[in-house]
């Protein structure tokens, strides 16, 4: 137990640097570049949150599995070149496809015509970021939670706000949309190059020997978590990614800072899911169920305890946060309410999500997202058009709270439990 809790609370520092940056990062594009500007910018970062999660083929999942029970063996490294193989295959085209047609996209999906130079540019991060994500998991199956957390997401907005930063001090009038995409492109690619340094410098690695594109039984694994997390990204993004087409930039900018504030609540689980999700993958191998429910129910009262007072927080004083992000951000204060709300739920149901897939219940995560998934698309056109920055939100918050509470039946279905009893 010891070791667990050096383990979380390692972890903990590391994310909690990372739910930092990124809060900062918002920020910072909000203050620097205006509403209008970061409106267009924080949809193209929403936007690749999401295409880098689909490009991944649901191999996050499976990568963390195997590598989290077995280490390094043979077929641990076989599946993560061929998973890394997969990215790169889909992912390059569908780069340039998006940067050959940016002008479509933004002109007849988003209606916004400034978008289109934006997109074009930071398009090109795609495959870096699927790739550097996907071996974040290996870090993390090795129980390498720094390393983990940095390639997650900790290291590319760092970089990024160095870039910015720079970019501030020497050449502030040459700031914009555009050329915050352009930097956040260099900034995935130097991730990208850190990452499979690392972890090719690992002697037990043999990233580069001859790799087979074809593994039915990858594809088999996989493919069940692929639909699940598509799924899920509707349920996280589509609040944003519909706003996106429907509403102003200046409010997109205040959705998407609501958002991206509330997501520090998350945090917890984050943190937690670093630590636990490999252990989960182990202690099922060995058919010990009474330390997998031990885990989740010790687990989950943890996150519950944590996260209270960041919610708040954000309920009692929500104006005065969204402030931060400059002059007219406090509009968005009942978007931090009703989106932190939804995190609540997220949060209190515990690591619902890994314990069915490192349990082999990736089908019923499947099913369960394959309800919430379509629900929240639905929800986020219905009441984005009836009511604005207001209903992508509460799309956004019902989408998290079906798809976590569906997935905490289906843990006390399959597995006997209920992880916050």
């Amino acid at each position: 137990m010891k070791d667990l809790l050096y383990k979380i609370a390692i972890s903990g520092s590391v994310k909690m640097a990372s739910a930092i940056i990124a809060f900062f990062l918002t920020v910072v594009v909000a203050r620097t570049l205006g509403a209008d500007e970061a409106g267009l910018f924080l949809l193209v970062v929403s936007l690749l949150a999401s295409l880098s999660v689909f490009f991944r083929l649901g191999l996050d999942g499976v990568i963390l599995k195997v590598v989290g029970a077995e280490g390094l063996s043979d077929k641990a490294q076989a599946q993560l070149r061929t998973g890394l193989c997969w990215i790169m295959l889909v992912s390059l085209p569908m780069a340039l496809g998006i940067s050959l047609s940016a002008e479509w996209w933004a002109v007849s999906l988003f209606d916004k015509p400034a978008f289109s130079p934006v997109l074009r540019w930071a398009v090109w991060a795609l495959p870096c970021m699927s790739m550097f994500m996907l071996l974040a998991m290996g870090f993390i199956g090795l129980h390498q939670v720094v390393l983990g957390t940095l390639f997650q997401n900790l290291g590319l907005a760092t970089v990024f706000l160095l870039l910015l930063g720079a970019y501030h001090y020497w050449w502030p009038e040459s700031l914009s949309a555009q050329l915050a995409a352009q930097l956040y492109m260099l900034a995935a690619v130097a991730v990208g190059l850190l990452a499979v340094t690392l972890w090719v410098i690992n002697p037990q690695v043999s990233l580069f020997c001859r790799t087979s594109v074809k593994s039915p039984k990858l594809w088999a694994a996989s493919s069940n978590l692929w639909v699940a997390n598509s799924m899920s990204l509707a349920v996280i993004w589509s609040g944003v990614l519909v706003g996106g087409a429907y509403l102003p930039t200046a409010e997109l900018a205040h959705l998407s800072a609501a958002q991206r504030t509330s997501n520090l609540t998350s945090f917890v689980l984050m943190v937690v899911n670093v630590v636990v999700a490999p252990r989960y993958a182990r202690l099922w191998a060995e058919d010990n169920q009474d330390q997998v429910r031990s885990l989740a129910r010790w687990s989950t009262r943890c996150m519950i305890v944590l996260v209270l007072p960041v919610i708040a927080v954000m309920m009692m004083l929500p104006s005065y946060i969204m402030s931060i992000f400059g002059e007219g951000f406090e509009q968005g204060a009942i978007l931090l309410m009703i989106m932190s709300a939804g995190q609540f739920v997220n949060v209190a149901t515990g690591s619902v999500a890994y314990l069915l897939q490192m349990s082999g219940h990736e089908r019923d995560f499947r099913r369960v997202t394959l309800f919430a998934g379509p629900l929240a698309i639905i929800a986020a056109v219905a009441f984005t058009a009836q009511w604005g920055a207001v209903g992508a939100a509460s799309a956004t918050a019902l989408g998290l709270s079906v798809q976590n509470l569906g997935a905490l039946w289906m843990v006390k279905k399959r597995l006997g439990f209920w992880p916050i009893g």
